[in-house]
């Protein structure tokens, strides 16, 4: 597995965390990425889903990490359920492209790095924003500890998810997740019409699931290390269970 050095720096930063699940589930994750690339040449449909196990590992450790924190409500969130697991994955995605267009409409960029603190390595944000008054430094302590208002209200990423359904040809979220969710059932089991062949996997299918673990695993080392709940963080949470909470996803059974 090819690694940026923020990337390292990252898993060693995992390392030192105490042993919770939280942490657990993530050092799942990076194992099943391991073994799924190995497994590639020899075996297309277990590799394909040993990466999707990585993803759903991933997103049920930021979701102990939230229930740890006791962030308000989220003794909501189901981190075994399969469709709490696949919604964290797919409103992250939607999060991501918020991101983008946000900095892009400022003209600001965003990064993070690895500071020392009182003896441990932490991973810090630090962003540039242009508001017409010049560039302006922003380094929240902790790294969430801001909230993004417009008009005084929150985001709710409506119009991110909206684009996503568009993109991926759905006009609900209920099916798309649905969809996602049965990936893995389609690598294993038989139907009607016979049972999986192998896939062919493209190049960029590894790196983009390598790429969106390690985008869960940086939010987490950004959330874990700190006892204060960081209103940024907050806000995210609420927006995801009213996602949740508007399209009955909360009622939706594993076997999705």
């Amino acid at each position: 597995m090819e690694l940026l050095d923020l990337d390292t720096y990252c898993l060693e930063i995992l390392e030192g965390r105490p042993h919770r699940q939280s942490k657990h589930c993530f050092r799942s994750a990076i194992n099943h990425l391991n073994r799924a690339e190995s497994l590639f040449p020899i075996d297309s449909n277990m590799a394909v889903f040993r990466c999707l196990t990585a993803e759903e590992e991933a997103a049920s450790g930021l979701m102990y990490c939230l229930k740890d924190k006791k962030y308000v409500n989220a003794n909501k969130l189901k981190p075994k359920r399969h469709v709490h697991k696949i919604s964290i994955i797919q409103f992250f995605t939607v999060f991501n492209k918020f991101t983008e267009e946000k900095l892009s409409e400022t003209q600001s960029d965003m990064r993070l790095s690895v500071i020392e603190k009182n003896g441990d390595k932490l991973l810090a944000f630090e962003t540039n924003f242009d508001l017409g008054q010049g560039l302006k430094k922003f380094t929240p302590e902790p790294p969430f500890n801001f909230r993004l208002l417009f008009e005084e209200k929150r985001f709710s990423f409506r119009e991110q998810i909206q684009d996503l359904l568009k993109a991926r040809e759905f006009s609900e979220i209920e099916s798309y997740l649905e969809n996602e969710a049965n990936q893995r059932n389609r690598l294993l089991y038989a139907t009607q019409q016979g049972y999986p062949s192998e896939v062919e996997v493209e190049e960029k299918f590894f790196p983009a699931y390598q790429k969106r673990v390690f985008a869960l695993l940086r939010a987490y080392l950004m959330i874990d290390p700190y006892e204060e709940k960081q209103p940024f963080v907050q806000d995210i949470l609420d927006a995801f269970l009213t996602m949740l909470q508007e399209h009955n996803l909360n009622d939706v059974h594993d076997e999705l």
